[in-house]
């Protein structure tokens, strides 16, 4: 494969023709001094790139199964050093320990408040040594577990402060947890169309649990509503908001309006890079709107026995409801343990979903690889604490883990390789 790096920056931008060692690309700095790389094309070729197996190597979970293959609500899955599976079940509050034929090794946890259980989990995560990490978005607290499944200790999330609520949790970093706040503080907008709660970027420590604030950035659109003297938001559908993923030191950001990917510190909160490219504004369609009502109805469950006259009911009201007029640039994005960016592009609902772009460390735009039908690296969508998806599971040098839906929603666990 050939390689391709960006010699130094300088204040003018240089342009670099497309050429087999090289995609073309602009390379800049701003004002601040910034390096800023501009994408225009891949440099894979056709027939080049990474591809990944048309068959899963492991496959945990199935309908017709015992009880320690049922999953409903996977808030996350890790893969351990020798190749195990940890995965973590919000419905039971457990976590399961399989192997590499996707055989139950343990369970451990539980719902409830007590050492080692959880009222909500929302994250699962893999610490040096094959120990994990928990969040429960319920009681506030990370919990340590060990390989064994053994609970090691508790640590207390703290608030930034007053007006903080917890959003979402980002990643790990070294010894830290990156967490996501609504900041709530100060006076809400007026009804309509705006960008609140703010969201803090900041870190948890894994050993005192002390935080400390990153960065400060614009919250998701959303419609603001005010009844009386109650204030309020609904969910404003198509809109823009903040996507977030963490691998080693480093914070990718990027706001669904433009395509414009930020890498930052985590130690200072500096930007380190920026990434752009140049893509088109997409109109919401009538078709995208309908697209979106019919998956919308089909996702709820005990809608079965719903009159026809009552589904028609719902459509009327979901096609008056508040909806952004163009399409959000790209659905969420995730970096891999190596530092490579993957971008997953904006698929309207219904439609199939489109390859992943990814992204070299130094910026350069790889090409395509294509995901297996069914295949996501989400949590569970009925687990999403904050607005916008989350990243819930992994890429590593050699494989992609993740989770897969049939068409009735039942779940699975599975790991295919990733072929470089």
């Amino acid at each position: 494969m050939h390689r391709f790096r960006l010699r130094h920056f300088s204040c003018l931008p240089l342009v670099l023709a497309a050429t087999p060692s090289a995609p073309l690309v602009k390379a800049q700095t701003d004002p601040a001094g910034i390096p800023v790389i501009t994408v225009r094309a891949p440099l894979w070729g056709p027939g080049e790139g990474w591809t990944i197996g048309d068959e899963p190597l492991i496959e945990i979970g199935a309908a017709d199964g015992g009880p320690e293959h049922l999953l409903d609500g996977v808030a996350g899955a890790v893969r351990l050093s020798g190749g195990d599976i940890v995965v973590g079940e919000r419905t039971t509050g457990e976590l399961r320990r399989y192997d590499g034929n996707g055989t139950l090794v343990w369970r451990a946890g539980g719902e409830g408040e007590g050492p080692g259980e959880h009222g909500f989990l929302a994250f699962l995560g893999r610490l040096p040594g094959d120990s994990l990490i928990t969040h429960d978005h319920g009681l506030l607290r990370m919990q340590v577990f060990g390989p064994d499944g053994r609970v090691a200790r508790s640590i207390r999330v703290e608030l930034p402060g007053s007006g903080f609520v917890p959003r979402d949790i980002v990643g790990i970093s070294e010894r830290y947890l990156v967490v996501t706040f609504n900041d709530r503080r100060g006076e809400a907008p007026p009804p309509g169309v705006a960008r609140w709660p703010g969201v803090q970027i900041a870190t948890h420590s894994l050993d005192d649990g002390s935080i400390r604030t990153v960065m400060n950035v614009q919250g998701p659109e959303v419609h603001m509503i005010r009844e009386g003297e109650r204030v309020g938001y609904n969910l404003y559908q198509f809109g823009k908001g903040p996507r977030f993923a963490v691998s080693g030191g480093t914070l990718a950001l990027v706001d669904t309006e433009r395509f414009e990917v930020r890498s930052i510190g985590l130690d200072d909160g500096s930007t380190t890079r920026i990434i752009r490219r140049n893509e088109p504004t997409r109109n919401v369609t009538s078709e995208h709107v309908e697209a979106w009502i019919e998956t919308s109805i089909s996702a709820v469950r005990g809608l079965e026995g719903m009159p026809e006259s009552a589904r028609e009911d719902m459509r009327r009201r979901m096609r008056n409801s508040p909806m952004a007029a163009t399409l959000p640039v790209l659905h969420t994005i995730h970096l891999d343990r190596v530092g490579n960016l993957w971008v997953e592009p904006h698929s309207p609902p219904g439609s199939d979903a489109p390859p992943f772009q990814v992204y070299g460390p130094d910026g350069t735009w790889l090409g395509d690889v294509v995901i297996p039908a069914g295949l996501s690296l989400e949590m569970t969508p009925g687990l999403r604490i904050g607005w916008g998806p989350r990243p819930g599971f992994e890429i590593g040098d050699d494989y992609i883990l993740g989770v897969w839906r049939d068409e009735l929603g039942v779940e699975q666990v599975r790991l295919y390789e990733l072929n470089k």
